[in-house]
């Protein structure tokens, strides 16, 4: 038998801003992983896939 709980919103736990908040800086091991994926030519989560837009982009079925 599987179960399925719900998680229901508490009412007034969400903030209201009208100010930006600032965004949290990365660890330093975290941007020193992006920078070493990016100089191996790897895909870095977050920026754009150059790659991946231009295959994303094209017809599936060529000669149709």
């Amino acid at each position: 038998m599987t179960t399925t709980m719900r998680l229901t919103p508490v009412i007034g736990s969400q903030r209201k801003s009208t100010g930006t908040v600032p965004s949290p800086e990365l660890e330093p091991i975290f941007t020193e992983l992006a920078a070493q994926w990016s100089s191996d030519g790897r895909v870095v989560p977050g920026r754009p896939d150059l790659e991946w837009t231009v295959l994303a982009r094209r017809y599936p079925w060529p000669g149709r």
